[in-house]
């Protein structure tokens, strides 16, 4: 058993290995790198069951050959033959030839219809719902260090036990994935409290697009990945390798990672002094706020824009993320590698476009260009509002599999501009309350995601059509609109008054803030 002073030795080596290693580089970059790893971890736990579902799930390929003549392909050498209807000549043979290549390829034993797919994809929603608000206060009181680690390990044990709670019954891995999703469901908050603790105002747009949007490149390569290994090792590979990815990192984040620039011992003075000027003029308090002001909170309306914006945002990204390896299959016809390649590319585009927005987003504060307030509302225009009108037309791409996956990739590209708009507005407006705000915000959203998958499974039960997609894509076009137009209205880019609310002072005293509006 070790003792405290062995732990803190053997710690105070790895930091004397550390500076060694990195010497010059600014600590702020290492923490990128560790949270850029941990929203990768978070992301592939998350949606590698969205492919194996694929593999794992047994298909009546004549059912539904006979039942979708809409829209079927499939591939014969280099080329891709498209089977359209009323081409009578040659349909039954081409159906036959399409059923023989799905059963050749996959082998799935679970007996499950759509609905319940549905409800498998949405359980992980169940738990990460739950546990939104308590991840944001865990995280301001005992920092993110401890929670999203702890959220990290046990989440990746729960992967590792996956295929053996599938194998035993479909209601066991829906408690599974609801205990995977309360252990998730503290990650986003308590990185939202290191936003505000450790990164400057002018660098948190570029902070959360290079690096917490990690979660999307996550799955550009996480969806193909898996793909390979259904193909190669069987479906159960794809929650070991993930599962141990994720222990992998945990080795990384508990000896290297500090809640403060204050704690750590590797920062130099200059890059320690710039921090903490910088985030404590952005409304930081550098002493633990136990106490929420719920009531101001709750009638915040710019709390409350974020809210309605994000229940629109997740309820469109979670139709991508749980179900767009269901559409490329089982309308499109792609086979299980080229299906994960090619699902998993529009969030590569997703990736790309937080990028590129969050630096011009940047340039144009910066510069003067834009107040923060217009910058939020222009680029969350085109994170919403763009993915909308770009679904409408996906929804009339028929058979044409290029202009769908096109389309598509378009859609995600426009909406990266998130990045520069909702997911930094919590710092904006509340930076000592960040991950309250945002687990608040994350539960509402995380309603709307567990019913997504679900909705998708009524909707195309037993009728895997192009036109019950088509009803799918609209689905999502009126959420988008309607909430980024409430978002547009309400939304604000300076930190409210409660931010301040009852200040502990280091002699127990408590005061109020003076009554202000902090432009930035």
């Amino acid at each position: 058993m070790y003792s405290t002073s062995t732990v803190t030795m053997e710690r105070g080596s790895v930091n004397q290995m550390m500076s060694s290693i990195f010497g010059c580089v600014p600590t702020r970059v290492v923490l990128a790198g560790l949270v850029f790893l941990a929203s990768v971890n978070i992301y592939m736990l998350r949606v590698n069951l969205s492919v194996a579902i694929v593999a794992m799930v047994h298909r009546n390929y004549t059912a539904r050959a006979t039942s979708s003549t809409e829209c079927l392909t499939f591939s014969q050498g280099n080329e891709t033959v498209a089977m359209m209807e009323n081409v009578s000549t040659d349909k039954e043979e081409m159906q036959q030839q399409w059923q023989q290549q799905m059963e050749e390829e996959v082998h799935g034993f679970m007996e499950w219809d759509e609905l319940t797919q549905g409800i498998v994809l949405a359980s992980y929603f169940y738990g990460y719902t739950f546990t939104q608000v308590i991840g944001g206060r865990l995280s301001e009181i005992y920092g993110t260090h401890r929670v999203l680690g702890c959220c990290i390990l046990t989440s990746a044990i729960w992967t590792l036990l996956t295929p053996i709670a599938a194998r035993f019954h479909y209601v066991a891995l829906i408690v599974l994935r609801v205990a995977l999703g309360l252990c998730s469901g503290v990650s986003w908050p308590s990185m939202q409290c290191l936003v505000a603790r450790w990164i400057p105002p002018s660098e948190r747009p570029r902070f959360v697009a290079y690096v917490l949007l990690g979660s999307t490149l996550s799955v550009s390569f996480t969806l193909p990945l898996c793909g390979y290994v259904i193909e190669t090792h069987g479906w159960d590979a794809t929650f070991y390798l993930t599962g141990s990815l994720a222990l992998g990192w945990c080795c990384l984040w508990f000896p290297l990672m500090y809640d403060t620039p204050l704690q750590h011992p590797r920062i130099s003075a200059k890059e320690l002094e710039y921090i903490e000027t910088a985030v404590t003029t952005s409304g930081v308090t550098r002493t633990t706020l136990r106490h929420v002001p719920w009531l101001k909170l709750a009638t915040s309306l710019p709390v409350l824009a974020i809210i309605i914006c994000d229940i629109g945002n997740s309820f469109g990204l979670t139709i991508f993320l749980t179900q767009l390896p269901t559409y490329m299959k089982n309308v499109l016809g792609f086979s299980i590698t080229k299906n994960g390649f090619l699902s998993g590319l529009p969030f590569l585009l997703r990736y790309m476009g937080g990028v590129i927005s969050s630096t011009s987003g940047d340039w144009l504060v910066g510069h003067g260009y834009l107040t923060i307030v217009n910058a939020r509302r222009i680029y969350s225009a085109i994170a919403m509002l763009g993915p909308a009108a770009v679904l409408l037309v996906v929804s009339y791409a028929g058979c044409d599999a290029s202009l769908a996956v096109s389309l598509l990739c378009l859609s995600l590209f426009l909406n990266g501009s998130i990045t520069t708009s909702l997911l930094v507005n919590f710092t904006d407006i509340a930076p000592n309350y960040s991950g309250t705000v945002f687990g608040i915000s994350n539960t509402f959203s995380s309603i709307t995601a567990f019913i997504a998958p679900m909705a998708v499974g009524a909707i195309t039960n037993n009728q895997q059509t192009m036109s019950q997609w088509q009803k799918v894509f609209w689905m999502c076009v009126p959420l988008y609109g309607i909430t980024e137009l409430f978002y547009l209205m309400f939304c604000s880019g300076s930190v409210q008054p409660w931010n301040y609310h009852a200040v502990q002072q280091p002699q127990g005293r408590t005061i109020d803030a003076p009554e202000q509006t902090v432009m930035l």
